[in-house]
């Protein structure tokens, strides 16, 4: 009975704090915008699986930034808490409410199956948390077609020199994923499917965000922007192949082929490239 009342009590006052929440934001917040068919934008999306958090700490960064961001109709959210084996890119429609789901890599210092070790640091090959900028495209040397990210958070603001983009890969398939147990990684990049590519692109270079997101380790992103990493080691379940493929394996780099990819990355736009004097702020380091 005691059990029964404390959940009870716990989950009333979970609703009075979320209707407290609710009330306090303007009639412009992202929280009391409606779908198409009239629902709460914030609600149907909650109900499709992403993680409350996540899709608390996006809202709150449009509507931090009111005014500055020009696409407002798409967005996405990578929720690292999950294995690579899960479709863990959450890409946003936010005029219908419907949540579409992708695969998408970690870097290969990252961990194996699971998303454990991040990093701001140049030539870490790991995945950042926070928030991400997408700000146009580019023909990228290496990669091909990428979307352009600028980090906005003291957890990730080296992406631009760390050449942290969104780009197309083979080892992002389900055949990959069968073959080695978990998917494919990068050097620090969102790697997706290659047929999943054009849509991304095309829906975010305009301008929206993207938010990089583990639940155990985005308070320590804010505390510790430099490096977060959970504690104990990854066990990784037989039959995961923990060596890198043939296909992750990246050719060598010289400085002038690092020189030429920042060239590509700051003056070969090809995409819908975003007003550069535009700044967007974070409220949350």
């Amino acid at each position: 009975m005691r059990i029964f009342s404390f959940i009870s009590l716990t989950v009333i006052g979970s609703l009075i704090v979320s209707s407290m929440a609710f009330a306090s934001y303007g009639p412009n917040s992202m929280f009391n915008r409606k779908t198409k068919s009239g629902q709460n934008l914030y609600q149907v999306i909650l109900q499709q699986g992403v993680a409350g958090e996540s899709v608390n700490l996006l809202f709150r960064m449009f509507d931090y930034n009111y005014g500055r961001i020009p696409n407002t109709k798409t967005a996405a959210i990578v929720d690292y808490s999950l294995d690579s084996t899960e479709k863990r890119l959450y890409f946003l429609h936010l005029d219908t409410g419907v949540v579409e789901r992708f695969y998408v890599s970690h870097g290969i210092n990252s961990g194996v199956l699971e998303t454990r070790s991040f990093s701001n640091l140049m030539d870490s090959w790991k995945s950042s948390l926070g928030f991400y900028y997408a700000k146009g495209s580019y023909n990228s040397a290496k990669n091909g077609p990428s979307l352009k990210l600028e980090g906005i958070d003291n957890s990730n603001n080296n992406a631009k020199d760390r050449l942290i983009v969104l780009h197309g890969a083979k080892y992002v398939s389900d055949d990959f994923i069968q073959r080695n147990g978990r998917l494919g990684w990068s050097q620090g990049c969102f790697a997706v499917a290659l047929d999943v590519l054009p849509t991304l692109l095309n829906s975010l270079q305009s301008g929206s965000l993207l938010l990089s997101y583990h639940r155990d380790l985005w308070r320590d992103a804010r505390q510790y922007p430099s490096e977060q990493d959970l504690t104990g080691s990854e066990i990784v379940p037989p039959g995961v192949n923990a060596t890198i493929t043939p296909e992750e394996q990246v050719d060598p780099t010289t400085p002038a082929d690092e020189a030429r990819e920042l060239e590509l990355f700051h003056f070969n736009s090809v995409g819908n490239a975003v007003n550069e004097e535009v700044k967007l702020l974070s409220n949350l380091f």
